[in-house]
């Protein structure tokens, strides 16, 4: 998986987030505006279940990372009073802010089935685990976007575990609002 250039340090994330205030890629908007993020993200999740239903891989891996985008956005506009374009300006922000803490990132880690069971040290999971697997998400997506022929290697079940993977971590991200 190609890796995201999230911020790493305390001090690369400061300096990740001011350089997104400075460029205006956090936009301020009214807090209560909220719901209007939550409501496109159920209807972008209920049209990427219909596609794969309807055998849509493409439309449905898309439409899957868009809930998942619209969903982060609720959260940052019920917290911060912003909303943003920017994919990985809305993470910086969820990390800055610690709105996405350790202790919820256990529960959103993506890859959990992939941590050692044998070694507890392994099974910590942080917030940064869980953005960088939001973050892949995103490059998916991208791939999907950008690059037709990665569309070769991808299967029914690659898309079915996608989808319920985001579906799972909709809802809890929601229970954060």
């Amino acid at each position: 998986m190609n890796k995201t250039r999230l911020p790493k340090t305390e001090k690369a994330l400061e300096r990740a987030y001011l350089a997104c205030e400075s460029k205006k890629k956090l936009r301020k908007i009214d807090n209560n505006t909220f719901s209007d993020y939550v409501i496109r993200s159920q209807k972008d999740i209920a049209s990427a279940d219909n596609d794969f239903k309807n055998e849509d891989y493409y439309w449905a891996r898309i439409k899957a990372y868009q809930a998942l985008f619209h969903m982060l956005n609720a959260l940052l506009v019920k917290n911060l009073g912003y909303y943003s374009k920017d994919h990985s300006c809305i993470l910086t922000a969820l990390l800055k802010r610690n709105i996405i803490t350790d202790e919820i990132a256990s529960k959103l880690h993506l890859i959990i089935e992939d941590v050692s069971k044998d070694n507890p040290a392994d099974s910590a999971i942080t917030s940064e685990d869980a953005i960088q697997d939001i973050d892949d998400f995103r490059i998916q997506r991208n791939f999907a976007l950008y690059k037709p022929k990665a569309w070769e290697e991808v299967t029914k079940k690659d898309i079915e575990s996608e989808l319920e993977k985001i579906k799972n971590n909709i809802r809890i991200l929601a229970g954060l609002l």
